[in-house]
């Protein structure tokens, strides 16, 4: 995509280039959806409805519109040459920006290259040898050297560097796009988490992921259950009425053989046992106090253990490899998270050096610094393919709606010093509340409000979903500080 936008040939050339690859892609999608398909010969197929012909036959017009206009465009020498320069110089940028993209590839390798030694030797049951450790040090050495593109002596311009820096970017948020999509975005703090505690859930100790709400923990659980142990996990929420037979299992009455029997029917947590497959406790603290006490001791088995399951007479089960427990909870906050009840500090120590606070986005940023996670994040949940904004997006909105969402979950988070003591009453900073009690734009959040945005094709602008979000808070005063947040970023309420 030509990015020169100071020269209207090339501007002009760009715009249609990019909305010809979208009818494109529209009338590919229109097409495969009409396909015939496979059919009884007895079966008579419907004639092709007249609304999708008519859709088809639109779509091929504005594709044949586009391409004569670019052909128009070409037709003058001097927009020619100056389209063929243009992409010369595109060229050149793109190959530093693939060139830079390789070597954060190279060292992302050595990075997990070095986390896979040490899993290695954790699956074996055995510690590093000297020539491990030597190959570890050396690899998370070499993974943190980069020179990065302000340096590479193929920068001759300023102009070249910007490019390169856009096309960087771009590659970036085409992969933050997948990762978003497969269910966690890959911010350092994940990869720190992961690198961390991966060889623990190997072990089959058991990890706890601590944190405010919206922070993707059970995103994080899901992503560390399926790469670092290749298995699906037992999914367990803790909100409800769930009991601890429910948990860990119960009997029930069958019909065997014309005669009513009691059978016994594990639970999430025995099948995992059993299965050798991690469990996730979602929202543990939203658990029942009487499975909490039975955890206290279950936390402490590990593979290979026999747990006697006293719903089922003492029967023994052998836990087998590959079964972990990974449990998630909510910060303990007065006046938030109701039904919640606060862990006991023998459960919290089961998990020993096993617990990961996981925080918001950005976190540690100054008030006045961009959110860059913040507005990756929201990037990537609406680009297309190719890492380019839908029409209806400008980068300016992106901008501040992250900027948005930054606040806000650093003022819910209770941050006051910077600029986000602002919207901390006087009130609640005397009680020593945050500024937020209940209501924050969370990452999950933020994602879903950006997507509602594009769902709609640009009918529902950004402001209308915002007040939308803001009209659906409960809490009356996190009404009033999210407006004060909102319109302070620019946008307009009601």
């Amino acid at each position: 995509m030509l990015t020169f936008d100071a020269n209207p040939v090339l501007a002009e050339a760009s715009e249609i280039a990019t909305e010809l690859r979208r009818v494109l892609r529209a009338l590919a999608a229109e097409q495969a959806s009409v396909a015939p398909q496979p059919v009884a010969p007895a079966v008579v197929v419907p004639a092709e409805t007249g609304s999708t012909s008519a859709t088809v036959r639109a779509l091929r017009a504005e594709r044949t519109a586009l391409e004569e206009r670019l052909t128009d465009v070409l037709r003058v020498q001097a927009n020619r040459e100056a389209i063929d320069q243009a992409l010369t110089e595109r060229a050149g940028t793109l190959r530093l920006a693939v060139a830079e993209r390789k070597a954060e590839l190279q060292a992302r390798s050595r990075a997990a290259a070095a986390d896979g030694i040490v899993s290695h030797a954790v699956s074996q049951g055995r510690g590093l040898t000297a020539g491990e450790r030597t190959r570890v040090a050396r690899l998370r050495s070499e993974s943190s050297q980069s020179a990065g593109l302000t340096t590479a002596a193929d920068i001759t311009s300023a102009a070249r560097r910007d490019g390169a820096l856009a096309a960087l970017g771009t590659l970036r948020l085409r992969e933050a796009r997948e990762q978003l999509r497969s269910g966690l975005l890959m911010t350092e703090q994940m990869r720190g988490i992961i690198a961390e505690a991966g060889p623990a859930i190997m072990r089959g100790d058991p990890v706890l992921l601590l944190g405010e709400t919206g922070g993707a923990k059970t995103a994080l659980a899901e992503h560390l259950s399926r790469t670092t142990l290749g298995r699906e996990p037992e999914l367990v929420s803790g909100y409800g009425d769930i009991t601890a037979a429910q948990l860990i299992g119960s009997h029930e009455l069958r019909a065997v053989e014309g005669a009513t029997v009691s059978v016994f029917t594990p639970g999430p947590l025995l099948r995992a046992m059993a299965e050798g497959r991690p469990v996730i406790l979602d929202e543990v603290n939203a658990m029942p106090a009487e499975f909490l006490k039975r955890l206290n001791r279950i936390l402490q088995l590990r593979p290979g253990d026999v747990l006697g399951v006293q719903e089922d007479a003492g029967r023994e089960v052998r836990i087998a490899p590959g079964f972990a427990i990974i449990a998630t909870a909510n910060e303990q906050t007065p006046h938030r998270y109701r039904g919640l009840d606060r862990l006991s500090a023998e459960l919290v120590n089961r998990f020993g050096a096993h617990s990961y606070r996981v925080h918001y986005p950005d976190t540690g940023t100054a008030f006045e610094a961009f959110p860059v996670e913040n507005g990756l994040l929201a990037a990537a949940a609406i680009v297309d393919r190719d890492g380019e904004l839908p029409p209806e997006w400008s980068a300016d909105a992106l901008n501040r709606v992250a900027r948005a969402a930054f606040i806000s979950q650093q003022v819910f988070a209770g941050a006051v010093s910077g600029g986000f003591g602002e919207y901390v009453s006087t009130e609640r900073e005397i009680d020593g509340r945050p500024g937020l009690e209940e209501s924050v734009i969370a990452p999950r959040t933020l994602v879903a409000i950006v997507q509602k945005v594009s769902a709609s094709a640009g009918a529902v602008s950004l402001d209308r979903a915002l007040t939308r979000f803001v009209e659906g808070v409960m809490h009356r005063e996190d009404r009033r500080v999210l407006a004060l947040i909102l319109e302070g970023q620019g946008f307009r309420l009601g």
